[in-house]
């Protein structure tokens, strides 16, 4: 019996830090420190609110696209992020599109970057954002990712078209309703 011990303890260290890592550098698992952290935002590309409705890009308990971000119920208002550190970048790879600093890739393989006429622009809270893939989207901020020319006079009401719906799912805004039940595959209470 006692031979057997010591290849049986090798074996379940190894069993156990190789369950460590897969699970440390699985995109699928959560993070360590799990929050509930939502946020509004828009996609505009040259003067077009991208929609995000279909459910393709929907999480739901048959389709989890990112355990740690994503949209679901059909609603592209509101993105819901379950772990710390989760960029805003990470969220549209999510949902099939690249975001570098200068360049967005939809999801249809079409790339648009900065040029003499045209920039990509991240607005937090109607504000740029000078190093859009480090932006982690926080509690209650109105995000636009803007694409189109440097001067577009709809820019302000683009702005003004972010909704501020995720103090209704943030529990914050009572007097507005109480959030729908989230049904996003995943654990989603406040």
């Amino acid at each position: 019996m006692k031979k057997y011990l010591l290849p049986f303890i090798v074996f379940m260290a190894v069993a156990g830090a190789s369950y460590y890592l897969y699970q440390k550098h699985n995109p699928f698992t959560y993070y360590e420190d799990e929050v509930h952290v939502h946020s509004d935002f828009l996609i505009y590309i040259n003067d077009k609110k991208i929609d995000l409705t279909d459910t393709k890009y929907q999480s739901s308990a048959e389709q989890i696209l990112h355990k740690n971000v994503h949209l679901h119920d059909g609603d592209d208002n509101v993105v819901h992020r379950h772990a710390e550190g989760i960029t805003f970048a990470e969220f549209l790879g999510s949902v099939g599109f690249t975001l570098t600093n200068d360049c967005l890739t939809t999801d249809t393989g079409e790339t648009l970057c900065d040029t003499e006429s045209t920039v990509l622009t991240l607005y937090v809270n109607k504000q740029p954002y000078s190093n859009i893939t480090s932006y982690i989207p926080q509690e209650e901020d109105q995000i636009l990712l803007y694409y189109g020319t440097k001067d577009n006079p709809n820019l302000n009401q683009y702005l003004d078209s972010v909704t501020n719906d995720s103090c209704i799912f943030s529990g914050t805004c009572p007097e507005r309703g109480i959030a729908p039940a989230e049904s996003c595959g995943l654990t989603c209470e406040i």
